[in-house]
């Protein structure tokens, strides 16, 4: 690869990183906490490549090169394909990924020595309780104590159909996107069909006890009491 080339693609590469950084679009990937780990990597490159760029013009200064406007033009045809990858961003995991990954437990089966009741602290009084899907989907699996057991419960998710089945669903992550998972819901009693698949929705619900089981995967079953339509999250992702 010739100096030129890579100049190019690391002053393309570290100016993504500030852009999807300050943009927020970062969150479609990794977690907020790694904002500044992006920027710093974003601003080496362009150090980097300033100072090569600056290197390399002054040993020009003392050196002919014959083809040099020609490499430099080629060189400059990769701002093309790479400015296409970085203006066409990719969007957030959705429901083609919930319907890949199929039906898995809860992950707080992993750390719980016999049926996870000793991870999940008592509920807060109100009337309606606001809950990320994933204490949701944990606390109906693994909680012994049944804290859900009539509580109207506030989730936040896009919608996922599945055959003649509606879930509300969205993404963990612990890193990054390449290491998520899927949390769903089975919703009971509102007809979202109307919706389609990725759409977000916040929605008021009662968990049916019973519901999770070993042989669906622990994905619970509620009982709609409310839906409204939402725009998707800054942070689609729970973490």
């Amino acid at each position: 690869m010739r100096r030129e080339t890579q100049n190019v693609l690391l002053v393309l590469l570290g100016g993504a990183l500030l852009k999807i950084s300050f943009t927020g679009a970062y969150l479609r990937y990794v977690k907020p906490a790694h904002q500044w780990l992006l920027i710093a990597g974003g601003v080496v490159m362009l150090v980097l490549a300033a100072v090569s760029i600056v290197r390399d013009v002054t040993a020009r200064r003392h050196v002919e090169h014959p083809d040099h406007e020609h490499s430099t033009r080629s060189a400059w045809l990769l701002v093309l394909p790479v400015l296409a990858v970085f203006l066409v961003a990719p969007p957030a995991l959705g429901s083609d990924s919930v319907e890949r990954a199929g039906d898995a437990a809860p992950r707080a089966a992993a750390s719980a020595e016999d049926d996870g009741s000793a991870l999940f602290p008592a509920l807060p009084p109100g009337e309606v309780l606001p809950l990320t899907l994933s204490e949701f989907v944990e606390r109906a699996a693994w909680d012994s104590a049944d804290s859900l057991d009539g509580r109207r419960i506030r989730l936040t998710g896009f919608v996922v159909h599945e055959g003649d089945k509606t879930h509300v669903a969205r993404f963990a992550i612990s890193c990054c996107a390449a290491d998520a998972y899927p949390i769903k819901v089975l919703l009971d009693g509102a007809d979202l069909t109307d919706r389609p698949d990725d759409s977000w929705i916040r929605a008021v619900v009662e968990l049916v006890p019973g519901s999770p089981t070993k042989a669906n995967g622990y994905v619970p079953t509620v009982t709609v009491h409310s839906v409204q339509p939402i725009p998707q999250p800054e942070d689609p992702y729970e973490h």
